[in-house]
């Protein structure tokens, strides 16, 4: 009995100096989306809405904004090029710990077809995630080869040569859990010589079927929702448009409508949210803080509506 409560110590003690590895020799955050370690940081069901996407979600809703007009409490778990397969594990690691009332999801990544996306984009999701079945499964899922999936299980492996670039405030930062507390959004400047004008590509009617993985995933959101009684809202935030673009999104609109899901196309919405070029835009993709405060004072408007109370 003694040999076996001392190997079970051990194991505890290993365990919990790997973790500590893991979090010191990491690539940290930049502040730009959910540093995800921030995400965990927050009290329990403390959140009512729950943002997801790609970098066109962290850039447009900002959780300041929305609590100041409504009073409800939001976070952006998004990250960079956040595929929709990784917005529906993000979803499932959010209800662990949350009880929102919405998830809304920025559709931009139904657009992109790419099964599989690069390590960068990859690993700034699934790395600071905790390790649980939740997670093996958004790294089967996201890496293509399984020789090349142990270093996001045991991400010690990828992150080992960081430890002679490592000073004593790092260390300090990841032992007390330390991390970017932006709420998930960051405010861009205002670009240069940025002018949209998608007129013509939002007259486009036909539509592009989703990638068979894009249609798996937003089915199983869409289930996921429904099974935990969350109101799922869709969105796109402004942005240039190609004709391909539109056609995916008319698709995901098309099957938004045939769940009663409401979808709110900010690129229809230039007029009513008042943009001024270039100041409301970072670039042809994203908007500048101030572009973001409209766009955020018109979903909370939007959301004001439903009178929600906590």
């Amino acid at each position: 009995m003694k040999r076996f409560l001392k190997v079970i110590l051990f194991l505890v003690i290993f365990l919990i100096i790997l973790s500590l590895l893991w979090r010191i020799l990491i690539r940290k955050g930049d502040g730009f989306g959910s540093d995800v370690y921030s995400f965990y940081n927050l009290e329990d069901n403390s959140l009512d809405i729950i943002f997801l996407g790609s970098s066109h979600c962290y850039s447009t809703f900002s959780p300041y904004v929305i609590e100041e007009k409504t009073g409800l409490k939001s976070y952006n778990f998004s990250t960079q090029q956040q595929p929709i397969n990784i917005s529906y594990h993000f979803m499932v690691e959010a209800l662990k710990t949350q009880k929102p009332k919405y998830f809304v999801l920025e559709t931009r990544m139904f657009g992109v077809d790419d099964e599989y996306m690069e390590e960068g984009v990859v690993r700034d999701a699934l790395d600071k995630m905790k390790m649980s079945p939740n997670k093996i499964e958004a790294i089967n899922e996201s890496v293509e080869k399984p020789e090349d999936r142990t270093s996001y299980y045991f991400n010690i492996i990828k992150y080992h040569s960081r430890f002679m670039e490592i000073g004593i405030e790092e260390i300090m930062n990841a032992i007390k859990g330390k991390s970017v507390d932006n709420k998930g959004f960051i405010g861009l400047p205002s670009g240069k010589d940025v002018y949209i004008d998608n007129t013509n590509v939002l007259g486009i009617t036909e539509t592009t079927e989703l990638s068979n993985k894009n249609l798996e995933f937003f089915n199983k959101i869409i289930n996921l929702c429904k099974e935990n009684n969350i109101t799922l809202i869709l969105t796109k935030s402004p942005c240039i448009l190609s004709e391909e673009d539109q056609k995916h999104y008319n698709k995901v609109k098309e099957i938004a409508k045939e769940n009663d899901i409401q979808y709110i196309d900010y690129n229809t919405m230039f007029n009513e949210l008042n943009f001024t070029f270039p100041d409301d835009f970072y670039d042809y993709g994203h908007l500048s803080k101030s572009g973001a405060e409209k766009v955020s004072t018109n979903f909370s408007n939007y959301i004001g509506g439903f009178n929600y109370e906590r």
